[in-house]
């Protein structure tokens, strides 16, 4: 038997879509007026060369990456233009944050690098969203502290659970916002995805990795063709839309280069004030920000420096597998927010990456390494099943279920790639089975979308994965052991899905191909979306929302929230963009600790360091500690 083929679908690949809609804008070139190399354009500095760091940057990152190091001042502005609010980065976040500051009174301007606004995946996972109240899915006060303690553990404790909290009390509500003022009235509608879960357990209590449902997708409206990722694309032009009908421009193919704080490019005293742009013509634009800026400015992973230093595991599959290769996303709003006092969370960063682990999809069958030997708990959510593949041998594994596994399904984790249901009469599938019928399985395996290879014989099985026969029989003879004694002696996989491989045919497929979307490290803040400085203190007149805000994830990307990066764009979106039209312009400093210090220090400390400015590298290299 061949070796399986392997297809990368909309559903093969866990939901989120392979194509980024975005459209290219004009090309990177460098800023002028920096002493290094601009971020994104992948250079490599000399091993000899080191330079002083922003105090922000994260311990580890290279005395040598001078991309980090903070550039000369912009001087040389051909335009200038005021407004309330600006908005850097037509993403979701940045449109939402737009959206919400116009609907404000703010007047607000919105510049993104690329020549129209971005959109990723489709699912948005909230909590207690009406259309999720209508279907039963109302979440108890208990219910969201399990969810944030839940998110806590998954990414190590080593995430901010005050944003995760926010997230549980408004992200239906904000949800709601987007879909009752700018949806409905157009015709977009709601589901839920495998809602009803047929399912025959709790997906919460007593799981090694709980499953909450919260996703929700955007159908498109009647008439319309819906693309790879449903209505979600559109559902984000309609934000975009709603803030120009508020009064919002729109400044595409406008590159942020530094932020203006008291008064100076790149100053690290006083009250952000604006942002400096590059436009498509090389000339530099002044966006003057009365109250205060939004960075909304995305991911680093198209910035090969970026990912070498703060998420060296995926900087070469970047480069390979990029599913969202967008230009624009090359870490800007991290570097601006350095530069000018921010603090950047520790290293490594988290990242979203997913493998298509087949037919099969996340389901806990049974999994073997290329030598047929088991190697972990199957029961695991679909990223953590796609982490499993990059410490493999050869970065394959093997998934493997037996003519059973249709029944099966239902006591499957609703998570990321899970198949979870077998649509088919499974009447019809016993009887095919039991008599051998291959045109009627392989016809069903089409008819579910599936493209499964199979064996009725181990031998034929490991003929079919490349594995020695006798050490797989081995593995199943264990497995099969354990299944019929309910319990797991070797990994712990509890009994409801320790099903035995005993039933032929045989089917299985690999652990497929394995891609990078998006890095998830950012600026560190409070819970209203401010930048923070070395003291904790908020940075008058930023704030920060999307994959530029940190704190939100740590390790990896935890699906046990499906569509949860969405929904923290939309909502600290709207926290951000109330915020800034809401702020006090005269506020050039907050009440502090750092305050105190510096009142009582006024010419340094007793050490010969400088006082901090205002989050900025003290001379005397005292700066609390970044971690």
């Amino acid at each position: 038997m061949k070796a399986p083929t392997f297809e990368m679908n909309r559903r093969s690949f866990l939901g989120l879509g392979a194509t980024a809609a975005v459209a290219a804008g004009f090309g990177l070139a460098g800023c002028s007026p920096q002493a290094s190399s601009s971020a994104g354009e992948g250079s490599t500095a000399s091993a000899a060369q080191t330079v002083e760091l922003p105090v922000g940057a994260p311990k580890g990152t290279p005395k040598t990456a001078t991309w980090c190091a903070v550039p000369e001042a912009i001087a040389d502005v051909a335009e200038e233009k005021s407004f309330d609010v600006v908005v850097v980065g037509a993403g979701l976040a940045g449109l939402a944050a737009a959206a919400t500051a116009a609907e404000n009174g703010a007047t607000v301007a919105v510049i993104e690098t690329l020549s129209t606004y971005q959109t990723r995946g489709q699912d948005i996972g909230t909590v207690n969203s009406s259309f999720q109240k209508a279907n039963g899915l109302e979440a108890s006060e208990s219910d969201i502290n399990d969810m944030c303690l839940a998110l806590q553990r998954y990414a190590g404790n080593r995430t901010d659970q005050r944003l995760y909290r926010v997230w549980g009390q408004r992200s239906g509500s904000d949800f709601d916002w987007w879909y009752n003022t700018m949806l409905e009235p157009k015709g977009y509608g709601i589901e839920i995805p495998r809602w009803p879960m047929e399912v025959e357990y709790d997906p919460v209590d007593g799981e090694w990795f709980p499953q909450f449902c919260n996703q929700q997708e955007f159908t498109v409206p009647e008439g319309e063709e819906a693309g790879m990722n449903g209505g979600f694309p559109g559902a984000v032009g309609e934000l975009e839309a709603y803030a120009k009908e508020h009064g919002a421009e729109f400044f595409y193919e406008h590159r942020g280069r530094q932020l203006v704080r008291g008064g100076q490019p790149n100053g690290t005293e006083g009250r952000v004030e604006g942002v400096i742009a590059e436009a498509s013509d090389g000339s530099y634009v002044k966006f003057t920000a009365t109250k205060g800026v939004i960075l909304a400015t995305g991911d680093y992973g198209h910035n090969e420096d970026m990912m070498q230093a703060w998420c060296p595991s995926q900087a070469q599959l970047a480069i390979d597998t990029n599913v969202y290769p967008s230009t624009g996303n090359v870490g800007d709003g991290h570097l601006m927010g350095m530069w000018i006092g921010g603090m950047m969370q520790g290293i490594p960063h988290a990242y979203m990456a997913h493998g298509t682990p087949g037919s099969l999809g996340s389901d806990p069958f049974l999994l073997v390494d290329i030598n047929g030997r088991r190697f972990t708990n199957e029961d695991i959510p679909g990223q953590s099943f796609s982490d499993l593949a990059e410490e493999q041998p050869q970065t394959v594994f093997w998934q493997i279920a037996d003519a059973k596994y249709p029944e099966q399904l239902k006591w499957s984790s609703p998570t990321h790639g899970a198949q979870m249901s077998f649509s088919g009469d499974i009447d019809a599938w016993n009887a095919a089975i039991e008599t051998g019928d291959k045109a009627t399985i392989e016809a069903m395996l089409t008819e579910q979308g599936v493209n499964m290879q199979y064996a009725w014989t181990v031998e034929e099985l490991a003929e079919g994965i490349h594995v020695d026969a006798a050490t797989l029989q081995e593995t199943l003879d264990r497995y099969n052991g354990f299944a019929h004694d309910g319990y797991d002696a070797d990994f712990g996989k509890q009994a409801k899905r320790l099903w035995p491989v005993e039933t032929p045919p045989y089917f299985y497929s690999s652990s497929g191909q394995w891609a990078f979307m998006l890095t998830m490290g950012g600026l560190k803040g409070t819970e209203k979306a401010e930048a923070i400085d070395a003291w904790g203190n908020p940075i008058p007149g930023l704030w920060m929302a999307g994959n530029v805000q940190g704190m939100r994830f740590a390790i990896d990307y935890p699906t046990i929230v499906c569509g949860l990066s969405h929904s923290l764009c939309l909502t600290f979106g709207r926290v951000a963009g109330e915020q800034a039209a809401a702020a006090d312009s005269s506020v050039t400093e907050h009440e502090s600790v750092y305050a105190a210090w510096k009142e009582a220090n006024p010419e340094g400390d007793a050490a010969g360091g400088a006082a901090p400015a205002g989050g900025g590298a003290p001379a005397g290299g005292d700066a609390p500690a970044q971690g």
